[in-house]
């Protein structure tokens, strides 16, 4: 197989522009691409059809690719933090640490915003964080990170803040509030907006360019604890860095899309088939492959139940679950 990243990136790059196109035609009314060109250089608020493709439709599918690649680049990291194939933010529990506290915002606050800032990611990062630490702390004995305990600490402290989750869920008597809950529980893009793609955006970019520097760290950190610290690495440090990072990513995604799963399990591992194991520009098409991924999840939802379309994250599962079971089904997970 050719390990040249320059074709796969420069395909991701046209694939995320068609998927983009077609995004903008498919919708509860016909339209032209003709239209969506003009809508692009010329646009017309006045213009009804315009106004739905650049306030709606846009905003909902760069969401969906910024959410795609965050979700993917956090697994990514998650993986090389823990040296082991299955990790990713769901299983091991930062996903469902930022949903308790995105759900916290949701269902006690009276207004989501302060200071003109958008209290949900930030709340849903504390949460990830939090959760993130504790499952690592419960992952370690002797100073040493056992993948296959992290992983089951996951699980326990996932199922926990779930069903506080699902208790704050309960205990809400605003049904507006708990109808926002709902359908956020289930993963959409119907939250999105111009003022809330900043959040995300930020985070992929400087998660991006922090470990495009330090690239070679992570190669390194797959060779095991005890060699990458015979060849340099600080470890602490950089567990740390990949901790307060696939939080942040996660925290981001989820606050904004609800719970998503599998992106991050699914896209690091093709990403590892088509460039091989290292290199600086899996980081880049991780993260373009995990949105083109999103985006493709996205349109087949509108596809399989016009006009509003089924929640992202039923199709997600459809393709992740047989792709978790392959993973469990393999003799070596350790890469």
């Amino acid at each position: 197989m050719n390990r040249s990243a320059a074709p796969w990136i420069l395909l991701s790059l046209l694939l995320t522009a068609a998927l983009m196109a077609a995004g903008l035609r498919i919708g509860s009314f016909d339209t032209s691409y003709a239209l969506i060109w003009k809508a692009l250089t010329q646009y017309n608020s006045a213009d009804p059809a315009q106004l739905v493709l650049v306030q709606l439709r846009l905003p909902r599918l760069l969401l969906a690719f910024l959410a795609g690649g965050g979700l993917a680049f956090s697994g990514y990291l998650m993986q090389a933090m823990v040296n082991n194939s299955l990790a990713d933010p769901y299983l091991i529990g930062t996903a469902s640490g930022a949903s308790l506290g995105a759900i916290i915002c949701f269902s006690l606050f009276n207004t989501l915003t302060l200071a003109g800032f958008y209290l949900p990611p930030v709340a849903a990062l504390a949460g990830g964080l939090v959760t993130t630490l504790v499952v690592v702390v419960l992952g370690t004995q002797r100073g040493q990170l056992i993948p296959a305990q992290l992983l089951l600490a996951g699980v326990a402290v996932s199922s926990l803040t779930t069903a506080l989750g699902g208790l704050l869920t309960f205990r809400s008597t605003a049904e507006g509030k708990l109808r926002t809950v709902v359908f956020w529980a289930m993963g959409s893009f119907e939250r999105a907006g111009w003022d809330l793609l900043p959040y995300p955006a930020v985070a992929l970019v400087v998660a991006l360019v922090l470990f495009l520097f330090l690239q070679k760290d992570l190669s390194i950190l797959l060779l095991g604890e005890e060699r990458a610290q015979a060849l340099g690495v600080n470890v602490a440090r950089t567990r740390w860095l990949l901790v307060i990072t696939a939080s942040a990513l996660t925290g981001c995604v989820v606050a904004l899309c609800g719970p998503i799963g599998f992106v991050g399990l699914t896209i690091p591992h093709v990403t590892r088939w088509l460039l091989g194991v290292t290199g600086r520009a899996n980081l880049l098409f991780c993260a373009l492959l995990g949105g083109n991924f999103l985006l493709a999840c996205d349109l087949l939802a509108r596809l399989l139940y016009p006009p509003a379309g089924l929640p992202v994250g039923l199709v997600t599962a459809l393709f992740g679950v047989p792709f978790f079971v392959y993973l469990l089904r393999k003799r070596d997970l350790r890469t």
